[in-house]
């Protein structure tokens, strides 16, 4: 083809609405990616129900493949049972069977598990490759793949903790403003717990041991149910209860669907804890290069987008999309930094105590803590 044909085809695309991946100018790296997602013709992947179910997930997917010219099945896994299949993982590892998934997404504790066991695949050259798939992920790319997983892990989606409350029923002034706060008898009965500890145990980013697991008996003594995020916050409108602890994507979510919902949020003063959710490519997957490449296209702008339209999910490392947008703007008004396992090597480190005898030991006493509040 000569180049005033190639221009006239060129220009033929841009009108009809973009340019082909064809034109794209690629390093050979990714263009060896991109052709090896193409021979592999198919991904097997792991994925949140968050994304807005079937109809979330295929265009997220359809949108992946748009954006690579590439013409895969993609067979997409929203059943949850995130800790199981983790764990199933694992043991895939251990026994070298071939793994499940080729992607799986999960939080932060599944995630350094995983890598921990040596079942996540690290991509090679994962920064210029980022810069090119995902620039604007990219220039915050230590809050896309932080140090501890640095290449290994790529940040999809953020969970802030947040108080939720009915100001009908409680005022922001007179909520409790630390975690010790809300052992004080005056909230008896005013809260519920959630029946996981993956919140509480990030407690210890801020105190020591044994003060945490005091902390969290006289959650447990003042609380008055046991209930999940969403039924919590549904108690809280309805004012059975005065205020739970939850997440910020339930409360921009109930917003979005009734702005005069009786439901506001604050923040804890001495720890808001962030966990994150990361997509990760496997050890010994099937296929590698559609992994890797999708691990990194999802860190990005287009499909933030997707997410966010779907959902009330934010991503505060990348901070683009209008929910996350609201939710940083929320915590720079009330000064709130929140802390996540991934903040440091130290802060991994405590984490990673956890998997030991001893840290299974305390786990197991955080747990009866916040059930039985002993």
């Amino acid at each position: 083809m000569n180049r005033i044909a190639a221009l006239s085809l060129f220009l033929a695309v841009v009108v009809a609405g973009g340019a082909p991946p064809a034109f794209a100018q690629r390093s050979a790296a990714l263009q060896q990616l991109v052709e090896g997602a193409r021979k592999e013709g198919q991904l097997d992947l792991m994925i949140s129900s968050s994304v807005g179910g079937e109809q979330g997930a295929k265009e997220l997917t359809d949108a992946f493949k748009r954006r690579f010219g590439l013409e895969l099945r993609i067979n997409a896994d929203l059943a949850g049972q995130e800790s199981q299949k983790f764990n199933q993982a694992v043991t895939e590892g251990k026994a070298g069977i071939p793994p499940t998934y080729d992607l799986m997404q999960g939080t932060d504790e599944n995630v350094l598990s995983l890598k921990e066991a040596g079942g996540v695949e690290p991509i090679a050259n994962w920064e210029s490759l980022l810069a090119e798939v995902a620039p604007e992920a990219a220039k915050v790319k230590e809050k896309i793949s932080p140090h501890n997983l640095a290449g290994y892990g790529f940040l999809w989606s953020t969970r802030t903790a947040a108080i939720l409350y009915n100001p009908k029923t409680i005022s922001e002034a007179e909520l409790p403003k630390t975690w010790k706060q809300m052992g004080d008898p005056k909230y008896k009965a005013a809260f519920s717990v959630p029946p996981f500890t993956s919140l509480s145990l990030m407690g210890l980013l801020k105190y020591e041991k044994d003060e945490l697991l005091d902390i969290i008996r006289s959650w447990g003594r003042n609380k008055r149910d046991v209930l999940v995020y969403d039924a919590a916050a549904q108690r809280v409108m309805l004012g059975d209860l005065k205020f739970s602890y939850g997440n910020t994507d339930i409360y921009i979510e109930q917003k979005a669907n009734d702005p005069g919902a009786p439901l506001e949020v604050s923040f804890f003063e001495d720890l808001t804890p962030r966990r994150n959710v990361m997509y990760l490519v496997r050890k010994g997957a099937r296929r590698p290069n559609a992994a890797k490449l999708f691990a990194l296209w999802v860190t990005g702008a287009e499909a933030n987008a997707i997410i966010e339209k779907r959902n009330s999910i934010e991503n505060l490392g990348l901070a683009r999309g209008p929910v996350s947008s609201k939710i940083v703007k929320i915590l720079e008004r009330k000064n709130i930094k929140p802390a996540s396992w991934f903040d440091s090597p130290k802060t991994a480190e405590k984490f990673l105590w956890l998997g030991t005898d001893e840290g299974r030991k305390y786990s197991q006493a955080i747990a009866r803590a916040q059930r039985e509040g002993k």
